[in-house]
């Protein structure tokens, strides 16, 4: 399939030209013939019955506001509606990139929007060819001019060549699709759109004892979880003194569900409003990790955590606590 080639930095088997989204005409045919709504609203809707509602008009939806997952993509279009996978922020007003009727691969949300410069950078700034992944930088017409009178804010959104930097890792394909990846800033954006800073909540959990370190997670899921880096001694003594229970000194005593619920309970309780924290703020799981985190992997020479590393080493961890 034209899709599979592409998602593996293949050149698709036959040729055609890949036809830019119009954003403006997409934004004008949403009043007669479009739908628009959040990726997680997919599977909780009937959309052969949508489609019926619209008297069989209804040509297409636009999703965002999160990420679109490939079963979804796969199975709206296998019922007969196309989906135009969008991405954007609110600096952009929204529009950076999305698909079209005439340029569809699933897994990826598209090329950029008319007129829209994007490009995919190291660490260092530099750009990255096609297959390689990095953050996602763009400039535009419909890109913000900056903060306003605030000249710090600017030099860390912008780099100095104008482009804005988006925070979002992603690569573009052979044929010129963006397909993101993950995130680098420290914002997580759960499924059905809220912002959440994890600083907070990672300091709030590094008020017990026993966590060493922890790293909070949930980027595209419906709830947040914790992988924590505890420190035994101390973990051993909370649960002695807690609980009156003896953690024993095996793999498995770290994967007690009981315990681990228990754990999760007490953390809660310090994730309040009173403290500022939001419903949606509470940790749904939490895992202990086996290793610490180590320079040069984990962690920047500065001891700050890699998010992305992170989420990307213990991808199959993060997807079974939180499915």
């Amino acid at each position: 399939r034209r899709n599979a080639r592409v998602l593996r930095d293949q050149l698709p088997v036959f040729e055609k030209k890949a036809f830019p989204l119009r954003f403006a005409d997409k934004v004008q045919a949403l009043v007669s013939n479009m739908f628009l709504f959040l990726p997680n609203l997919l599977a909780k809707k009937k959309l052969v019955l949508v489609q019926e509602k619209f008297g069989g008009r209804l040509k297409g939806a636009i999703s965002g506001g999160g990420s679109l997952p490939p079963y979804l993509d796969e199975w709206i279009d296998a019922i007969g509606i196309r989906i135009i996978n969008a991405y954007g922020m609110t600096e952009c007003s929204p529009g950076i990139a999305g698909r079209g009727f005439n340029c569809d691969v699933f897994g990826t949300i598209g090329p950029p929007v008319d007129e829209t410069e994007l490009r995919i950078v190291n660490e260092q700034g530099e750009p990255l060819p096609n297959g390689v992944e990095g953050e996602i930088q763009v400039r535009g017409a419909q890109v913000s001019k900056g903060y306003y009178k605030n000249d710090e804010a600017n030099a860390n959104a912008f780099s100095p060549d104008g482009f804005l930097r988006t925070g979002d890792l992603g690569r573009l394909t052979l044929t010129g699709e963006l397909v993101i990846t993950g995130r680098a800033k420290e914002i997580i954006v759960l499924a059905s759109g809220e912002n959440v800073d994890p600083t907070n909540i990672e300091a709030t959990l590094s008020m017990f004892p026993f966590v060493q370190d922890a790293v909070l997670v949930g980027q595209d899921k419906k709830g947040l979880g914790a992988l924590i880096v505890p420190d035994l001694e101390k973990l051993r003594e909370f649960v002695q003194e807690k609980y009156n229970q003896v953690l024993e000194e095996t793999e498995g005593a770290l994967r007690d569900k009981q315990l681990l619920d228990r754990l999760r309970e007490e953390m809660n309780k310090l994730l309040n409003a009173k403290k500022g924290f939001k419903p949606y703020e509470k940790l749904q799981n939490i895992h202990f990790l086996d290793k610490e985190f180590t320079l040069g992997e984990e962690l920047t020479n500065s001891f700050k955590k890699k998010r992305h590393v992170i989420e990307k080493k213990y991808k199959d961890i993060i997807n079974r606590l939180l499915k």
